[in-house]
């Protein structure tokens, strides 16, 4: 059954929903703070690069494998209640990270984190997006949007505090997040639970299979082309056109492909009820895999940073419409549905990465990213298979 609300809460509509965007980008502020610090972490911790690789990973896996089991187990215990527990242990978890005395606690910590993280996104998509919701994919991508924001924000302001107040000051940094967890619970409805009976029940095969099978694969796509990006495009800017390790660019330029990503999902949610969902998603991923195979041949400096924001748009335009499709697809476990899309999908990405970086090494990193970006190709089929042809009106009657 879908959910129904038991207590309407202090915020609805698009208060909520912004309201849980910037939750979203203080939790991502945390998440992407690993990058930055990874040298600063390799020499006070005397990491090789094995072990930061297997740093990344944990936090990789851990928030976002998990989202299936703990969206399914939101929906048993009450969405709120798992949401702001999430918020609260991400903050202090990844807050701590810069301070930890040792290789097993810092893995500890970001283990902790990421699931703090998982636990967010799922149950956040599924109130935003909930039986209140007039536009589910613009509220969807709203809530993208801040996360987006807040990923390209984090190795900024990290960077900032560790050089202005050293990295002892970092657990500082829950306190944001911490009375935003206060707020989760405080301010927002909460709906009835989708029953009582053992949490893996709740993760059937319908989850992964059918409509839910084909818009993860789709997901995992998009993801893998995203992954790709933000890795491998730093180490083009350096290999091809000399740029240093530490030059603004690279900084800025994964900045500007975030925040175009974030402005990407918020139009994907408009644009959809008008010219449909389905039209939508396969214009914008057959046209993000040109925008991103264009960066590579632009000269560095500013155009590069205008390519990279437009690819990130045309590519994150789907993301929000995937997660509304899967919660339609599965009304009967909407969070964990979602969960599935976003976390798993991402977690898929994740370990398909392995693959392309060797694929980088064999055959160079401007023809591995633009194979990548073919992969757009067979997710718009996806899309195209799977998503709603339904336009809807300008008077929000259902169109053909």
């Amino acid at each position: 059954m879908p959910h129904v609300v038991r207590e309407p809460g202090i915020l609805s509509g698009t208060r909520m929903a912004a309201f849980l965007a910037f939750v979203h980008a203080v939790n991502d502020v945390l998440t992407a703070t690993l990058g930055a610090l990874l040298p600063t972490l390799q020499a006070r911790l005397a990491a090789g690069t094995t072990t930061l690789a297997v740093l990344v990973a944990a936090l990789t896996i851990s928030s976002s494998i998990t989202q299936p089991v703990l969206g399914a187990l939101a929906d048993r215990l009450g969405l709120r209640r798992v949401a702001g527990v999430g918020v609260a242990l991400g903050a202090v978890s990844l807050s701590l990270i810069g301070v930890a005395g040792s290789v097993p606690v810092l893995l500890l910590l970001l283990v902790l984190g990421g699931l703090g993280s998982a636990a967010l996104h799922p149950v956040s998509t599924s109130i935003v997006g909930g039986p209140a919701a007039k536009n589910p994919g613009l509220a969807v991508g709203l809530f993208t949007a801040g996360g987006m924001a807040g990923f390209a924000a984090g190795p900024v302001l990290i960077l900032y505090v560790v050089s202005w107040y050293g990295i002892d000051a970092m657990p500082w940094l829950m306190l944001p997040g911490v009375l935003l967890a206060v707020g989760v619970v405080a301010l927002l409805p909460e709906f009835e639970p989708h029953g009582t009976g053992r949490l893996l029940r709740a993760l059937d095969r319908r989850l992964f299979t059918g409509a839910m099978g084909w818009l993860t694969a789709a997901a995992t796509s998009a993801g893998l082309a995203f992954v790709a990006f933000t890795s491998a495009v730093p180490l083009w800017l350096v290999d091809a056109h000399g740029l240093a390790t530490d030059a603004p660019l690279l900084g800025w330029t994964l900045g500007a492909f975030s925040l175009g990503a974030g402005l990407g999902a918020v139009a994907g949610g408009a644009l959809a009820p008008r010219y449909g969902h389905r039209r939508t998603a396969v214009v914008s991923l057959l046209a993000a895999a040109p925008a991103l195979v264009a960066v590579l041949v632009a000269p560095p400096g500013a155009v590069t940073m205008v390519l990279a924001g437009v690819a990130g748009v045309l590519l994150y335009a789907s993301q929000p419409l995937f997660v509304v499709a899967a919660q339609d697809a599965a009304p009967q476990n909407p969070t964990a549905a979602a969960g599935v899309v976003m976390g798993l999908g991402s977690g898929l990405a994740g370990l398909l990465y392995i693959g392309v970086g060797a694929l980088q090494g064999l055959v160079g990193l401007p023809a591995a990213m633009t194979l990548t970006s073919g992969l757009l190709v067979p997710a718009a089929w996806i899309a195209a298979r799977v998503l709603r042809p339904r336009v809807t009106g300008a008077d929000g009657s259902g169109g053909g």
